[in-house]
């Protein structure tokens, strides 16, 4: 199964040769990105480079402190992917550092699909992790309404999106409370630690897997068209 999605990735991100400057994936986003992209630039391979740039605490908030795209992406080429994972900090109302409210998300991330256009820079948006959070036996939903933003904001500006709340909550559901402890740090499925629910090595691996083919089953002819219109 890996070596038919390295494959296709290899094709869909242009069948790149010695004469042509290889586009890089970028990951931007938060600390269970930064977990899982080790992962994914691992299923890639070497065939093409991974900028695995997600850091543990970042928001929408704090990236705009930072100085936006331009503080975090140098070295680029002009065909690069840029995937953004963002939400699971913003969301967190007890953490005013890096806290934002829907409304104020919501226009951060429309920006940022902004900049990233100006640096003609392919996004794909993807929606933060569901919580392994159970309420008496039941999966709860704890990312209040901000997985739902960004596939908003994915539709109304016509941006791929990879859907890994979705099918992190069907793969979370599908161990269940018990099972899935094996994939995760210290993992204590009825309490919200202060930090993020934390990934380990085989965790991070499923949900590289998860991304890996949400990329290139993501709007399936809204890549297409990114990539005949930047001639990959």
């Amino acid at each position: 199964m890996k070596k038919s999605i390295f494959t296709l990735l290899f094709v869909a991100i242009g069948g790149m040769t010695m004469f042509a400057a290889q586009p890089k994936i970028w990951l931007l986003g938060d600390g269970t990105m930064a977990g899982w992209g080790k992962a994914f630039a691992e299923q890639v391979g070497a065939t093409v480079e991974v900028k695995n740039i997600a850091q543990d605490g970042l928001s929408m908030k704090v990236l705009d402190e930072m100085g936006g795209l331009d503080s975090v992406i140098v070295d680029k080429t002009k065909k690069d992917f840029l995937l953004v994972q963002l939400g699971q900090n913003d969301l967190n109302e007890t953490n005013l550092d890096t806290y934002s409210s829907l409304d104020d998300f919501t226009q951060k991330l429309v920006a940022l699909l902004h900049a990233a256009e100006k640096k003609k820079m392919m996004v794909i948006l993807c929606t933060p992790l569901a919580h392994p959070y159970y309420k008496e036996g039941v999966l709860i939903d704890r990312l209040g309404g901000y997985a739902e933003a960004v596939r908003r904001v994915a539709i109304s500006l016509d941006v791929p999106l990879i859907d890994l709340e979705a099918s992190s909550h069907e793969w979370i559901a599908g161990l269940g409370e018990e099972g899935v402890q094996a994939y995760y740090n210290d993992l204590n499925t009825e309490e919200r630690p202060a930090g993020e629910y934390l990934l380990n090595d085989s965790g991070a691996q499923e949900i590289a897997r998860m991304a890996l083919e949400g990329m290139l089953m993501a709007g399936g002819s809204k890549i297409a068209k990114l990539l005949a219109k930047y001639s990959l």
